[in-house]
């Protein structure tokens, strides 16, 4: 039987509004809670009739780096960016979005080039719990230990996310990580990052677009992974990768 690969965004869409309940506290799988002010770069992408439904990371005052498979199918009018809050149910700023671009050469069947930026109608304002992050253009290598971060749910069938959670993993070489999850080669290329998942542990849906960092630069953007924490590796945008292709588009579209 294939493995079924999941879009870490769209799940979590159908169980907010079917309103599944739970007995697990909402979290990125074997994670804990963040401490307060430790990822003032993480946001929420959410609308108004779901809620949160991705996750993002601030560039600057005005623009949001994210996962392409976020923005499909979506309005900006009909988007909102929370920021400077760990939860979903009290806190923070909310922004307008006015536009979204995704790259041009995204391709949802294979998760190539699933990276996209968010422009907001009015600029951030920062503080202690709302900062920019900066982005890698260097290659990630394997074996090092990111931070992922993310209010995505317990298991793909799990309660609503209200609080940000943080977790450490270990980074996969390409050829280890297309071994492990055993799909069509194609799927994991030279834009992409994997990280070693145990059993119980990773990210899961409403992650996806969120932040995996390196020494305190954004290296990767959730993209998929087979659902939810069995132990087979989670798919990351490795950002070093579309540097360029960030760069140029905040800079003809300010």
């Amino acid at each position: 039987m294939k493995p079924i690969i999941t879009v870490l965004a769209t799940i979590s869409i159908i169980v907010e509004a079917q309103h599944v309940p739970g007995t697990h506290h909402n979290r990125v799988v074997g994670g804990q809670d963040a401490a307060e002010s430790s990822a003032p770069y993480q946001v929420s992408l959410q609308l108004a009739d779901i809620g949160h439904f991705c996750g993002g990371s601030i560039l600057n005052e005005r623009w949001i780096l994210t996962a392409a498979h976020c923005l499909k199918e979506k309005d900006a009018a009909d988007l909102e960016v929370l920021a400077g809050t760990n939860s979903l149910k009290e806190g923070g700023q909310r922004y307008r979005v006015d536009r979204l671009f995704s790259h041009s050469r995204y391709n949802r069947p294979q998760f190539h080039n699933d990276i996209g930026l968010v422009h907001l109608a009015s600029p951030i304002q920062f503080s202690s719990k709302v900062q920019s992050i900066e982005y890698s253009e260097h290659a990630l290598p394997a074996n090092v230990t990111v931070r992922l971060t993310g209010l995505g749910l317990l298991d793909v069938w799990g309660p609503t996310p209200t609080q940000l959670q943080t977790y450490d993993l270990l980074t996969l070489s390409n050829k280890e990580c297309k071994e492990k999850i055993k799909l069509n080669p194609h799927n994991v290329d030279i834009g992409h990052v994997c990280t070693l998942t145990k059993q119980g542990e990773g990210a899961c849906n409403g992650d996806s677009g969120g932040p995996l960092v390196f020494e305190d630069k954004l290296v990767g953007l959730v993209n998929f992974g087979i659902p939810c924490a069995t132990g087979i590796p989670d798919v990351f945008a490795r950002v070093s990768y579309y540097h360029d292709w960030i760069r140029t588009t905040i800079a003809n579209k300010s």
